[in-house]
Order: structure tokens, then C-alpha cells, then sequence
């Protein structure tokens, strides 16, 4: 709320509110209600390697991670998780 021409007007949704009335200039909006988000489906964001074959249930297509788990001068671990079954596994 900012003052203008003898009033308080809020600057987000342009309420008005006359100054003097016994009131200080801060209005604050409590709710009690609490907001519930529901989430329908999850998305993957990770690429789909078509090539990787799922030692578990040798379905062929997983979605891979790449993570540096040793040192800088070594190559990345590569993360993967089965398309079919979510089976994870890992190759250095």
C-alpha cells in the first residue's frame, strides 16, 4: 500500500482505502485455506538411449544420466533407468 491523494492504494490490485479511520496503513492478507497441488503425471527429462539394453527384463531403450562421480581427469558415470521396468544400473 502507498499513499496517494489522501488515501491508501495497493499496488498490485488498486484497492483504495481512506487514511484517518483509527487504522495503520498495513493491511495484511491472512488465509487459512492451504493450496493443494495435485500432479497428474510425472515427466522424464532425461534423453532415451534406444541402444541400452535392460539387464533385468532386456527390454531395448532406457533413459540415461551423465554424472562425474570420480576424479576430473577420469570420464563420467553413465546412469541409467529401464523404459519398460524403471530397473536402474550404472556403466563406468
Amino acid at each position: 500500500m502507498s499513499p496517494s491523494n489522501g488515501k491508501m492504494v495497493c499496488n498490485s490490485c488498486g484497492y483504495t482505502q481512506a487514511t484517518g479511520n483509527g487504522k495503520s496503513g498495513l493491511i495484511v492478507n491472512t488465509s487459512l485455506a492451504k493450496e493443494v497441488i495435485m500432479i497428474k503425471e510425472e515427466k522424464n527429462a532425461e534423453p532415451l538411449d534406444s541402444d541400452a539394453v535392460c539387464p533385468k527384463c532386456q527390454h531395448r531403450g532406457a533413459y540415461y544420466l551423465l554424472k562425474q562421480t570420480r576424479s576430473a581427469d577420469e570420464p563420467e558415470t553413465k546412469f541409467y533407468t529401464c523404459e519398460a521396468c524403471g530397473h536402474r544400473w550404472r556403466e563406468y
